[in-house]
Protein backbone atom coordinates (compact mmCIF):
# COMPACT_ATOMS: atom_id res chain seq x y z
CA UNK A 1 0.00 0.00 0.00
CA UNK A 2 0.66 3.70 -0.41
CA UNK A 3 2.84 4.60 2.36
CA UNK A 4 2.57 8.53 2.97
CA UNK A 5 3.52 9.64 6.08
CA UNK A 6 1.22 13.06 5.48
CA UNK A 7 -1.58 12.30 3.45
CA UNK A 8 -3.57 15.13 2.55
CA UNK A 9 -5.17 14.64 -0.86
CA UNK A 10 -8.55 12.59 -1.80
CA UNK A 11 -6.17 11.34 -4.65
CA UNK A 12 -3.23 10.28 -1.69
CA UNK A 13 -6.32 8.56 0.37
CA UNK A 14 -7.82 6.41 -2.06
CA UNK A 15 -4.63 4.96 -3.92
CA UNK A 16 -3.46 3.91 0.36
CA UNK A 17 -5.99 1.48 0.03
CA UNK A 18 -4.36 -0.47 -2.86
CA UNK A 19 -2.22 -3.02 -3.16
CA UNK A 20 1.05 -2.52 -4.83
CA UNK A 21 0.12 -5.49 -7.74
CA UNK A 22 -2.89 -3.11 -7.84
CA UNK A 23 -0.86 -0.24 -8.60
CA UNK A 24 1.60 -2.00 -10.84
CA UNK A 25 -2.11 -2.92 -12.71
CA UNK A 26 -4.10 0.48 -13.01
CA UNK A 27 -0.67 2.09 -13.98
CA UNK A 28 -1.19 -0.25 -17.40
CA UNK A 29 -4.79 0.23 -17.67
CA UNK A 30 -4.38 4.24 -17.93
CA UNK A 31 -3.78 4.49 -21.36
CA UNK A 32 -6.57 2.03 -22.31
CA UNK A 33 -9.39 3.54 -24.22
CA UNK A 34 -11.24 1.98 -21.17
CA UNK A 35 -9.35 4.66 -18.97
CA UNK A 36 -8.61 7.22 -21.02
CA UNK A 37 -5.46 8.44 -19.49
CA UNK A 38 -1.92 9.85 -20.95
CA UNK A 39 1.42 9.53 -20.49
CA UNK A 40 0.96 12.57 -18.68
CA UNK A 41 -0.91 10.63 -15.79
CA UNK A 42 1.09 8.05 -15.43
CA UNK A 43 3.93 10.33 -14.57
CA UNK A 44 2.54 11.96 -12.25
CA UNK A 45 0.85 8.60 -10.46
CA UNK A 46 4.55 7.75 -10.54
CA UNK A 47 5.85 10.91 -9.17
CA UNK A 48 3.21 10.93 -6.36
CA UNK A 49 4.09 7.30 -5.16
CA UNK A 50 7.83 7.82 -5.89
CA UNK A 51 7.68 10.76 -3.53
CA UNK A 52 4.49 9.41 -1.06
CA UNK A 53 6.56 9.39 2.17
CA UNK A 54 7.77 13.25 1.33
CA UNK A 55 4.21 14.22 1.17
CA UNK A 56 4.78 15.32 -2.25
CA UNK A 57 1.21 17.20 -2.59
CA UNK A 58 1.16 20.00 -0.82
CA UNK A 59 -1.45 22.55 -0.34
CA UNK A 60 -0.56 25.37 -3.12
CA UNK A 61 -1.45 22.72 -6.17
CA UNK A 62 -1.49 24.58 -9.61
CA UNK A 63 -4.86 24.35 -11.59
CA UNK A 64 -3.31 21.88 -14.01
CA UNK A 65 -2.28 19.33 -11.55
CA UNK A 66 -5.69 19.79 -9.91
CA UNK A 67 -6.83 18.68 -13.28
CA UNK A 68 -5.03 15.91 -13.73
CA UNK A 69 -5.52 14.36 -9.82
CA UNK A 70 -9.42 14.62 -10.34
CA UNK A 71 -9.14 12.84 -13.54
CA UNK A 72 -6.46 10.01 -11.84
CA UNK A 73 -8.76 10.19 -8.80
CA UNK A 74 -11.87 8.97 -11.28
CA UNK A 75 -9.41 6.27 -13.12
CA UNK A 76 -9.26 4.74 -9.46
CA UNK A 77 -12.61 4.34 -8.44
CA UNK A 78 -12.92 2.98 -11.86
CA UNK A 79 -10.36 0.50 -11.36
CA UNK A 80 -11.63 -0.56 -7.85
CA UNK A 81 -15.30 -0.90 -9.28
CA UNK A 82 -14.39 -3.18 -11.75
CA UNK A 83 -11.80 -5.01 -10.03
CA UNK A 84 -14.19 -6.01 -7.27
CA UNK A 85 -17.24 -6.30 -10.24
CA UNK A 86 -15.05 -9.42 -11.67
CA UNK A 87 -14.19 -10.74 -8.20
CA UNK A 88 -18.25 -11.26 -7.75
CA UNK A 89 -18.98 -13.85 -9.76
CA UNK A 90 -22.54 -14.00 -8.75
CA UNK A 91 -22.60 -10.30 -10.04
CA UNK A 92 -20.95 -11.70 -13.33
CA UNK A 93 -23.11 -13.84 -14.23
CA UNK A 94 -26.18 -11.86 -13.93
CA UNK A 95 -24.44 -8.85 -15.78
CA UNK A 96 -24.03 -11.39 -18.33
CA UNK A 97 -27.13 -12.77 -18.40
CA UNK A 98 -28.95 -9.71 -18.78
CA UNK A 99 -26.82 -8.74 -21.51
CA UNK A 100 -27.22 -12.02 -23.57
CA UNK A 101 -31.05 -11.73 -23.22
CA UNK A 102 -30.85 -7.29 -23.86
CA UNK A 103 -29.39 -8.58 -27.34
CA UNK A 104 -31.80 -11.60 -27.60
CA UNK A 105 -28.46 -13.89 -28.08
CA UNK A 106 -30.58 -17.19 -27.22
CA UNK A 107 -26.87 -19.93 -28.07
CA UNK A 108 -24.83 -17.47 -25.47
CA UNK A 109 -27.75 -17.20 -22.50
CA UNK A 110 -28.75 -20.50 -22.88
CA UNK A 111 -24.61 -21.75 -22.74
CA UNK A 112 -24.42 -19.13 -19.63
CA UNK A 113 -27.58 -20.28 -18.32
CA UNK A 114 -26.50 -23.89 -18.18
CA UNK A 115 -23.16 -22.98 -16.34
CA UNK A 116 -24.70 -21.45 -13.63
CA UNK A 117 -26.79 -24.80 -12.95
CA UNK A 118 -24.04 -27.07 -13.24
CA UNK A 119 -22.41 -24.97 -10.25
CA UNK A 120 -25.77 -24.27 -8.53
CA UNK A 121 -25.46 -26.53 -6.05
CA UNK A 122 -22.41 -25.07 -3.61
CA UNK A 123 -23.29 -25.61 -0.20
CA UNK A 124 -23.39 -21.59 0.71
CA UNK A 125 -26.83 -21.19 1.30
CA UNK A 126 -27.45 -17.60 2.77
CA UNK A 127 -29.46 -15.02 2.31
CA UNK A 128 -27.27 -13.85 -0.93
CA UNK A 129 -27.46 -17.01 -3.03
CA UNK A 130 -31.17 -17.32 -2.36
CA UNK A 131 -31.05 -13.48 -4.24
CA UNK A 132 -28.80 -14.82 -6.54
CA UNK A 133 -30.97 -17.56 -7.56
CA UNK A 134 -33.94 -15.52 -7.85
CA UNK A 135 -32.54 -13.37 -10.16
CA UNK A 136 -31.14 -15.76 -12.61
CA UNK A 137 -34.39 -17.42 -12.40
CA UNK A 138 -35.89 -14.04 -13.02
CA UNK A 139 -33.62 -13.63 -16.03
CA UNK A 140 -34.57 -16.83 -17.05
CA UNK A 141 -38.08 -16.29 -17.15
CA UNK A 142 -37.64 -13.09 -19.04
CA UNK A 143 -35.81 -14.48 -22.06
CA UNK A 144 -38.62 -17.31 -22.70
CA UNK A 145 -40.92 -14.17 -22.34
CA UNK A 146 -39.39 -12.94 -25.44
CA UNK A 147 -39.76 -16.68 -27.11
CA UNK A 148 -42.90 -17.83 -25.73
CA UNK A 149 -45.22 -15.54 -23.66
CA UNK A 150 -47.17 -18.85 -22.43
CA UNK A 151 -43.84 -20.44 -21.31
CA UNK A 152 -43.68 -22.27 -18.18
CA UNK A 153 -41.71 -20.63 -16.50
CA UNK A 154 -41.53 -21.83 -12.04
CA UNK A 155 -43.04 -18.03 -10.96
CA UNK A 156 -43.28 -19.93 -7.36
CA UNK A 157 -39.27 -20.71 -7.45
CA UNK A 158 -38.83 -16.88 -7.96
CA UNK A 159 -41.05 -15.69 -5.75
CA UNK A 160 -39.63 -18.21 -3.01
CA UNK A 161 -36.21 -17.35 -3.35
CA UNK A 162 -37.34 -13.62 -3.60
CA UNK A 163 -38.73 -13.64 -0.30
CA UNK A 164 -36.05 -16.08 1.58
CA UNK A 165 -33.09 -13.68 0.56
CA UNK A 166 -35.90 -10.70 1.64
CA UNK A 167 -36.58 -11.60 5.13
CA UNK A 168 -33.14 -13.13 5.99
CA UNK A 169 -31.70 -9.98 4.87
CA UNK A 170 -34.36 -8.00 6.75
CA UNK A 171 -33.56 -10.62 9.90
CA UNK A 172 -29.94 -10.11 9.87
CA UNK A 173 -29.71 -6.47 9.99
CA UNK A 174 -32.90 -6.22 12.84
CA UNK A 175 -30.54 -8.67 14.72
CA UNK A 176 -26.91 -6.50 14.24
CA UNK A 177 -29.05 -3.41 15.13
CA UNK A 178 -30.77 -4.87 17.94
CA UNK A 179 -27.47 -6.19 19.77
CA UNK A 180 -25.79 -2.79 19.20
CA UNK A 181 -28.78 -1.05 20.81
CA UNK A 182 -29.01 -3.16 23.45
CA UNK A 183 -25.28 -2.21 24.52
CA UNK A 184 -26.72 1.62 24.61
CA UNK A 185 -29.85 0.29 26.16
CA UNK A 186 -31.14 2.29 23.11
CA UNK A 187 -34.51 0.10 21.60
CA UNK A 188 -35.01 -0.15 17.78
CA UNK A 189 -38.21 -0.48 15.91
CA UNK A 190 -39.25 -4.19 15.26
CA UNK A 191 -42.92 -3.96 14.36
CA UNK A 192 -41.80 -4.92 10.72
CA UNK A 193 -39.94 -8.32 12.26
CA UNK A 194 -43.09 -8.96 14.10
CA UNK A 195 -45.17 -8.08 11.36
CA UNK A 196 -43.47 -10.79 9.31
CA UNK A 197 -42.97 -13.35 11.86
CA UNK A 198 -46.74 -14.98 11.11
CA UNK A 199 -45.94 -15.16 7.02
CA UNK A 200 -42.29 -17.35 7.93
CA UNK A 201 -44.18 -19.72 10.42
CA UNK A 202 -46.83 -20.26 7.77
CA UNK A 203 -44.62 -20.85 4.75
CA UNK A 204 -42.30 -23.10 6.41
CA UNK A 205 -39.44 -20.35 5.87
CA UNK A 206 -37.67 -21.81 9.21
CA UNK A 207 -36.51 -24.46 7.40
CA UNK A 208 -33.83 -22.22 5.53
CA UNK A 209 -31.02 -21.95 8.04
CA UNK A 210 -30.61 -18.38 6.79
CA UNK A 211 -33.47 -17.80 8.01
CA UNK A 212 -34.17 -19.27 11.08
CA UNK A 213 -30.90 -18.95 12.78
CA UNK A 214 -31.63 -14.80 12.51
CA UNK A 215 -34.70 -15.32 13.92
CA UNK A 216 -33.50 -17.42 16.84
CA UNK A 217 -31.02 -14.87 17.54
CA UNK A 218 -33.71 -11.82 17.87
CA UNK A 219 -35.65 -13.71 20.21
CA UNK A 220 -32.42 -14.63 21.96
CA UNK A 221 -32.12 -10.96 22.31
CA UNK A 222 -35.62 -9.85 23.28
CA UNK A 223 -36.50 -12.87 25.01
CA UNK A 224 -33.89 -14.05 27.10
CA UNK A 225 -34.43 -15.73 29.82
CA UNK A 226 -36.44 -18.45 27.19
CA UNK A 227 -33.38 -20.64 26.81
CA UNK A 228 -35.14 -22.75 23.91
CA UNK A 229 -33.92 -20.32 21.50
CA UNK A 230 -30.58 -20.25 22.54
CA UNK A 231 -30.46 -23.90 22.53
CA UNK A 232 -32.31 -23.91 18.83
CA UNK A 233 -29.68 -21.06 17.78
CA UNK A 234 -26.54 -23.39 18.94
CA UNK A 235 -28.04 -26.67 17.38
CA UNK A 236 -28.76 -25.31 14.17
CA UNK A 237 -25.42 -22.72 13.92
CA UNK A 238 -23.55 -26.46 14.40
CA UNK A 239 -25.40 -28.60 11.61
CA UNK A 240 -25.29 -25.69 9.39
CA UNK A 241 -22.39 -23.60 9.57
CA UNK A 242 -21.22 -25.09 6.08
CA UNK A 243 -24.31 -22.90 4.60
CA UNK A 244 -22.85 -19.26 5.37
CA UNK A 245 -19.47 -17.57 4.58
CA UNK A 246 -16.80 -16.84 6.89
CA UNK A 247 -17.73 -12.97 7.27
CA UNK A 248 -21.28 -14.03 8.20
CA UNK A 249 -20.13 -17.16 10.51
CA UNK A 250 -18.71 -14.08 12.63
CA UNK A 251 -21.88 -12.84 12.93
CA UNK A 252 -23.06 -15.89 14.03
CA UNK A 253 -21.11 -16.40 16.52
CA UNK A 254 -21.05 -13.24 18.20
CA UNK A 255 -24.85 -13.55 18.21
CA UNK A 256 -24.04 -16.71 20.64
CA UNK A 257 -20.76 -15.75 22.54
CA UNK A 258 -23.01 -12.49 23.42
CA UNK A 259 -25.93 -14.47 24.62
CA UNK A 260 -23.90 -16.48 26.82
CA UNK A 261 -21.96 -13.28 28.08
CA UNK A 262 -25.00 -11.57 29.46
CA UNK A 263 -26.54 -14.98 30.91
CA UNK A 264 -22.95 -15.61 32.04
CA UNK A 265 -22.37 -12.02 33.55
CA UNK A 266 -26.25 -12.44 35.29
CA UNK A 267 -24.78 -15.34 37.02
CA UNK A 268 -25.93 -18.68 34.90
CA UNK A 269 -22.98 -20.47 35.73
CA UNK A 270 -24.14 -23.10 33.08
CA UNK A 271 -23.39 -20.90 30.00
CA UNK A 272 -19.61 -20.39 31.76
CA UNK A 273 -18.30 -23.72 29.54
CA UNK A 274 -20.18 -22.79 26.78
CA UNK A 275 -19.08 -19.66 26.27
CA UNK A 276 -15.48 -20.46 26.76
CA UNK A 277 -16.36 -23.19 24.19
CA UNK A 278 -17.88 -21.22 21.72
CA UNK A 279 -14.73 -18.65 21.84
CA UNK A 280 -12.11 -21.12 21.90
CA UNK A 281 -13.73 -22.53 18.61
CA UNK A 282 -14.16 -19.00 17.56
CA UNK A 283 -10.86 -17.98 17.74
CA UNK A 284 -9.33 -21.19 15.84
CA UNK A 285 -11.65 -20.93 13.27
CA UNK A 286 -10.23 -17.07 13.33
CA UNK A 287 -14.10 -15.99 12.94
CA UNK A 288 -13.10 -13.44 15.57
CA UNK A 289 -10.62 -11.69 13.65
CA UNK A 290 -11.88 -8.61 11.74
CA UNK A 291 -9.41 -7.03 9.38
CA UNK A 292 -6.89 -9.62 10.74
CA UNK A 293 -6.89 -8.50 14.19
CA UNK A 294 -8.68 -9.26 17.60
CA UNK A 295 -10.53 -6.79 19.37
CA UNK A 296 -8.58 -6.21 22.97
CA UNK A 297 -12.57 -6.54 24.31
CA UNK A 298 -12.92 -10.17 23.17
CA UNK A 299 -9.43 -10.65 24.30
CA UNK A 300 -9.69 -9.88 27.78
CA UNK A 301 -13.20 -11.66 27.97
CA UNK A 302 -11.66 -14.65 27.07
CA UNK A 303 -8.95 -14.43 29.32
CA UNK A 304 -11.68 -13.96 32.11
CA UNK A 305 -13.99 -16.12 31.42
CA UNK A 306 -10.88 -18.87 31.60
CA UNK A 307 -9.99 -17.27 34.97
CA UNK A 308 -13.09 -17.21 36.61
CA UNK A 309 -13.57 -21.47 35.59
CA UNK A 310 -10.34 -21.76 37.42
CA UNK A 311 -8.20 -22.39 34.10
CA UNK A 312 -5.25 -20.18 35.19
CA UNK A 313 -2.95 -22.20 32.56
CA UNK A 314 -5.36 -21.87 29.98
CA UNK A 315 -5.47 -18.52 30.18
CA UNK A 316 -2.19 -17.68 30.08
CA UNK A 317 -2.25 -19.84 27.13
CA UNK A 318 -4.83 -18.10 25.34
CA UNK A 319 -3.48 -14.74 26.00
CA UNK A 320 -0.04 -15.55 25.19
CA UNK A 321 -0.80 -16.85 21.95
CA UNK A 322 -3.30 -14.62 20.66
CA UNK A 323 -1.82 -11.21 21.58
CA UNK A 324 -0.03 -11.13 18.23
CA UNK A 325 -3.50 -10.53 16.16
CA UNK A 326 -3.93 -7.39 18.61
CA UNK A 327 -3.51 -3.90 17.02
CA UNK A 328 -0.27 -2.53 17.90
CA UNK A 329 -1.57 0.28 20.24
CA UNK A 330 -3.56 -2.05 22.04
CA UNK A 331 -0.92 -5.33 22.81
CA UNK A 332 0.86 -3.83 25.72
CA UNK A 333 -2.05 -2.49 27.37
CA UNK A 334 -4.10 -5.73 27.25
CA UNK A 335 -1.59 -8.13 27.74
CA UNK A 336 -0.46 -6.79 30.74
CA UNK A 337 -4.19 -6.63 32.34
CA UNK A 338 -4.97 -10.31 31.14
CA UNK A 339 -1.86 -10.83 33.12
CA UNK A 340 -2.77 -8.92 36.21
CA UNK A 341 -6.36 -11.06 35.84
CA UNK A 342 -4.41 -14.04 36.59
CA UNK A 343 -2.05 -12.59 38.98
CA UNK A 344 -4.93 -11.47 41.00
CA UNK A 345 -6.98 -14.73 40.55
CA UNK A 346 -3.36 -16.96 42.24
CA UNK A 347 -3.80 -14.40 44.66
CA UNK A 348 -0.33 -12.77 43.47
CA UNK A 349 -1.89 -9.42 44.28
CA UNK A 350 1.47 -6.90 44.08
CA UNK A 351 2.15 -8.26 40.91
CA UNK A 352 -1.14 -7.69 40.17
CA UNK A 353 -1.06 -4.02 40.70
CA UNK A 354 1.55 -3.56 39.33
CA UNK A 355 0.62 -4.56 35.75
CA UNK A 356 -2.58 -2.92 36.41
CA UNK A 357 -0.46 0.63 36.86
CA UNK A 358 1.40 -0.04 33.98
CA UNK A 359 -1.46 -0.42 31.39
CA UNK A 360 -3.24 2.25 29.66
CA UNK A 361 -7.16 2.05 28.57
CA UNK A 362 -8.58 4.65 25.92
CA UNK A 363 -12.35 3.06 25.91
CA UNK A 364 -14.71 2.97 28.93
CA UNK A 365 -15.28 -0.52 29.09
CA UNK A 366 -11.65 -1.97 29.27
CA UNK A 367 -11.49 1.38 32.32
CA UNK A 368 -14.19 -0.28 34.22
CA UNK A 369 -12.76 -3.71 34.08
CA UNK A 370 -9.55 -2.63 35.20
CA UNK A 371 -11.19 -0.22 37.79
CA UNK A 372 -12.85 -2.92 39.08
CA UNK A 373 -10.07 -5.44 39.40
CA UNK A 374 -8.09 -2.70 41.36
CA UNK A 375 -11.33 -2.89 43.39
CA UNK A 376 -10.79 -6.65 44.17
CA UNK A 377 -7.16 -6.43 44.76
CA UNK A 378 -7.52 -3.68 47.30
CA UNK A 379 -10.24 -5.18 49.19
CA UNK A 380 -8.46 -8.40 49.64
CA UNK A 381 -4.96 -6.63 50.67
CA UNK A 382 -7.02 -4.91 53.18
CA UNK A 383 -6.16 -1.12 52.08
CA UNK A 384 -9.46 0.09 52.83
CA UNK A 385 -8.53 4.01 52.43
CA UNK A 386 -7.05 3.28 48.91
CA UNK A 387 -10.34 0.89 48.28
CA UNK A 388 -12.55 4.15 49.37
CA UNK A 389 -11.10 6.96 47.35
CA UNK A 390 -11.37 4.59 44.69
CA UNK A 391 -14.67 3.72 45.24
CA UNK A 392 -15.57 7.30 44.89
CA UNK A 393 -13.38 8.08 42.01
CA UNK A 394 -15.47 5.17 40.29
CA UNK A 395 -18.61 6.29 40.56
CA UNK A 396 -17.89 9.58 39.41
CA UNK A 397 -16.66 8.36 36.40
CA UNK A 398 -19.96 6.01 36.00
CA UNK A 399 -21.97 9.30 36.82
CA UNK A 400 -20.18 11.28 33.87
CA UNK A 401 -19.73 8.91 31.19
CA UNK A 402 -23.66 8.65 29.18
CA UNK A 403 -23.04 6.25 26.89
CA UNK A 404 -22.56 2.92 28.67
CA UNK A 405 -25.83 0.97 28.34
CA UNK A 406 -26.00 -1.92 30.84
CA UNK A 407 -22.88 -1.75 31.51
CA UNK A 408 -23.80 1.41 33.65
CA UNK A 409 -26.31 -0.14 35.54
CA UNK A 410 -23.92 -3.54 36.30
CA UNK A 411 -20.92 -1.25 37.79
CA UNK A 412 -22.64 0.83 39.36
CA UNK A 413 -24.28 -2.16 41.43
CA UNK A 414 -20.16 -3.28 41.77
CA UNK A 415 -20.18 -0.20 43.78
CA UNK A 416 -23.06 0.04 45.99
CA UNK A 417 -22.32 -3.39 47.15
CA UNK A 418 -18.66 -3.22 47.94
CA UNK A 419 -19.69 -0.41 50.07
CA UNK A 420 -22.36 -2.28 51.97
CA UNK A 421 -19.83 -5.19 51.77
CA UNK A 422 -16.85 -2.19 53.74
CA UNK A 423 -19.90 -1.32 56.37
CA UNK A 424 -21.22 -4.60 57.15
CA UNK A 425 -20.35 -6.06 60.53
CA UNK A 426 -18.55 -8.95 60.18
CA UNK A 427 -20.00 -10.21 63.22
CA UNK A 428 -23.40 -9.71 62.53
CA UNK A 429 -24.31 -12.86 61.12
CA UNK A 430 -27.92 -11.49 60.02
CA UNK A 431 -26.73 -8.66 58.82
CA UNK A 432 -24.08 -10.93 56.26
CA UNK A 433 -27.12 -13.03 55.33
CA UNK A 434 -29.48 -9.90 54.69
CA UNK A 435 -26.56 -8.20 52.63
CA UNK A 436 -25.97 -12.11 50.79
CA UNK A 437 -29.37 -12.62 49.41
CA UNK A 438 -29.77 -9.05 48.32
CA UNK A 439 -26.47 -9.64 46.02
CA UNK A 440 -28.53 -13.36 45.19
CA UNK A 441 -31.29 -11.38 43.97
CA UNK A 442 -29.92 -8.21 42.23
CA UNK A 443 -30.64 -9.25 38.53
CA UNK A 444 -27.52 -7.41 36.43
CA UNK A 445 -24.44 -7.76 38.68
CA UNK A 446 -21.41 -9.42 36.98
CA UNK A 447 -18.97 -10.08 39.66
CA UNK A 448 -21.97 -11.77 42.01
CA UNK A 449 -20.03 -14.61 43.08
CA UNK A 450 -16.84 -12.33 44.33
CA UNK A 451 -19.64 -10.34 46.59
CA UNK A 452 -20.70 -13.69 47.79
CA UNK A 453 -17.53 -15.00 48.40
CA UNK A 454 -16.24 -11.70 50.19
CA UNK A 455 -19.61 -11.72 52.65
CA UNK A 456 -19.12 -15.62 53.65
CA UNK A 457 -15.71 -14.74 54.80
Amino acid sequence: MLTAIDVNTKLEHILSTLENEDLVSLESLIPTKLFGGTKRHITFLQLLLKNSQKSSVKENIPPSQRLLMSELNKMVEKYILIKHSLENTQHKDKVLLAHFRENENEKLFNEHYLQIEKLANNDIKNADFYQYRADVLYERWQFDQLKNRFSNAEANDIITNSEVAFISKKLMEAVSLAQQSALISKKIKIEFIEYLEPYIIRQNYLQHPCISLYYFAIKMIYETENRTWFDKFSKNLSENEICFPTEELKTLYFQAINYCIRKHNSGDKAFSKQLLDFYVIALDKKYLLTNGFLSKNTYRNINTIAIRMGRYDDAAQISTNNVHYLRKEDKESAYKFNMANIYYAKQQYQEALDALREAEFDDHLSNLFAKTLMLKVYFEMNSMRLLDSHLDAMQVYLTRKKIIGYHKTNYSNIVRYTRKLIRVNPYDNAAKAKLAQSIRNEKLLPDRDWLLKMVEN
